[in-house]
């Protein structure tokens, strides 16, 4: 392996994710701060994700057409206008209103240039120059896990507003490191580019067991995402505050790296199919135990199986992706995964969460994360039985 195209990408992961943390990470405490109700909460949250669903495929299907721009100048191009948008959100007054408008559309971007980032990956290896994409992106998670305790810490100390200078700091990080990186392109040919435009909906109906999949891994994200929006007040519930928040945090995203860094590993022994199928299980235990913490420390246990959860299932899914969908529909089935689970997913769990919170209280909320839960573990398990019915290929060897 190339060690140092590796060191790279390992520090894209890492900057990038400092960013996501200091954008999404503590938006219940951010909002709450300008005042927003957990229903409104809701509602920015729900409503980014849902129009990430519409965005989300409309940048990658751009960008796969773009040939003039590498995809690492496209990523900053939009980081530069998450960091206008967000500065505006916290340093500016702002109309209710409108501060939760840019919210969302921040919110939205954010979430729709991951796939740029994953494809980054995909290309070096289709070039031959392979790199550990779960290394990387577990890299990424112990990134987004510190920043959240320096960030839990300084918003204890000061206020919210210091998540806007961390957010800055990370994106210029991140812009020179994208700088410093080989540029690689759109893999998409001219004669492709109807085939590289095919719409969700197109997608979802070629590769029906990909779908089938997210859409049960969509419904456990809805329960995750609304966990995490609200963790925030789980944590004062249990007698924590903003700093316990970023802990919180930390355990959860920390868990990820060593799960991420030997996926590839991991789905040459076991298949692609039955990793999905425990990931899927080990949401029950993730989420299940989050419900029920009585204290601190078992709510940091049920965080900390995020790793083998959410962990294995991020690398695993992206493998899928390279190896089981043709080369021109390969940022756009990226783009699903966020589709399905950062936007659909998130929807249906932070709008119904704030909702349930402010009209019922927090333990129906948490009744509804465990519903969620078990309805998408029961469906992903039942597809592995149907995927070997289907005699649908395995994944193939991947780089280590």
């Amino acid at each position: 392996m190339d060690n140092t195209m590796q060191r790279k990408y390992n520090a894209l992961h890492a900057t990038y994710w400092m960013g996501t943390l200091c954008a999404l990470g503590f938006v219940a405490v951010l909002l709450q701060h300008k005042g927003l109700t957990n229903t409104e909460i809701g509602v920015v949250t729900g409503g980014s994700s849902l129009t990430t669903i519409v965005l989300s495929p409309v940048v990658s299907s751009v960008c796969a057409k773009v040939k003039r721009f590498s995809l690492q100048q496209q990523l900053i191009g939009f980081f530069a206008v998450e960091s206008l948008l967000f500065s505006a959100i916290v340093f500016l007054p702002l109309p209710k209103a409108l501060l939760m408008g840019l919210y969302i559309a921040m919110y939205a971007l954010n979430i729709s240039t991951v796939p740029l980032v994953s494809t980054i990956a995909m290309n070096y290896i289709a070039d031959g120059k392979p790199v550990n994409f779960g290394l990387s992106r577990g890299i990424g998670s112990i990134s987004y896990a510190l920043c959240a305790i320096v960030a839990g810490q300084l918003v204890g100390w000061f206020s919210p507003a210091a998540l806007g200078f961390l957010f800055l700091g990370a994106n210029i990080l991140c812009v020179v490191v994208l700088w410093r990186m080989p540029a690689t392109y759109s893999k998409t040919e001219a004669k492709a580019d109807r085939a590289a435009s095919v719409s969700l909906f197109g997608l979802a109906g070629r590769y029906r067991l990909f779908f089938c999949l997210l859409l049960g891994f969509g419904l456990a994200f809805a329960a995750s995402a609304c966990v995490g929006t609200y963790l925030i007040n789980i944590v004062t519930s249990l007698g924590g505050d903003a700093s316990m928040l970023g802990v919180a945090t930390f355990f959860m995203a920390a868990s990820e790296l060593p799960v991420m860094a030997v996926a590839p590993r991991l789905m040459r022994r076991f298949g692609a199919k039955s990793l999905l199928a425990a990931a899927a299980l080990f949401y029950i235990a993730r989420n299940g135990l989050v419900c029920v913490a009585p204290s601190l420390p078992v709510l940091f246990v049920g965080l900390a199986f995020q790793g083998l959860s959410y962990g294995l299932f991020t690398p695993i899914m992206t493998y899928y992706v390279a190896e089981n969908l043709a080369k021109e529909h390969q940022i756009m089935g990226q783009t699903m995964i966020g589709v399905m689970t950062s936007g659909f997913g998130s929807a249906i769990g932070n709008t119904a969460g704030g909702m349930l919170q402010d009209a019922y209280g927090m333990e129906t909320m948490l009744r509804f994360v465990l519903a969620l839960t078990l309805a998408g573990a029961l469906m992903v398990v039942s597809l592995r039985q149907a995927g070997k019915k289907q005699n649908v290929p395995q994944l193939a060897k991947e780089s280590n």
